[in-house]
């Protein structure tokens, strides 16, 4: 597993069709700060997308209620269109982010990561020649 500190957005999100789904729904600005929260959430869970608390307890309607500080029926609305949409699914008794690995690609990160020596070092031969 990783530690990531960062989250990756498409910069056509507002083209997506899901999301332009949400964002006509009343509230869909509230949808849409709920999914990015969910997003970010399960890269601090570091589970492959999956929302769980402390080892594999998965996260309830009442934990998202709390953390984001909204009405219980209001997430509850909202969790229940993003099931509608297959943007989470259930796995394990288990919210998850479908398709976690696709769009948050961790070969990408470690690729990255890879790179990050090398360019310094690739800087640092320019700067001395």
């Amino acid at each position: 597993m990783y530690s990531l500190q960062w989250l990756k957005i498409e910069l056509k999100i507002f083209s997506n069709r899901k999301i332009q789904i949400l964002l006509r729904e009343l509230d869909g600005d509230t949808y849409f700060r709920v999914w990015i929260q969910l997003l970010i959430i399960a890269v601090e869970c570091n589970r492959n997308g999956k929302l769980v608390i402390g080892n594999n307890k998965p996260m309830t309607i009442e934990n998202f209620s709390k953390i984001m500080g909204k009405a219980k029926k209001k997430i509850e609305k909202i969790i229940q269109k993003f099931l509608e949409l297959n943007m989470l699914i259930v796995e394990d008794g288990a919210y998850k982010i479908k398709n976690w690995d696709k769009y948050q690609s961790i070969e990408k990160y470690e690729k990255y990561q890879m790179g990050v020596p090398y360019a310094g070092k690739y800087k640092e031969s320019k700067r001395q020649s």
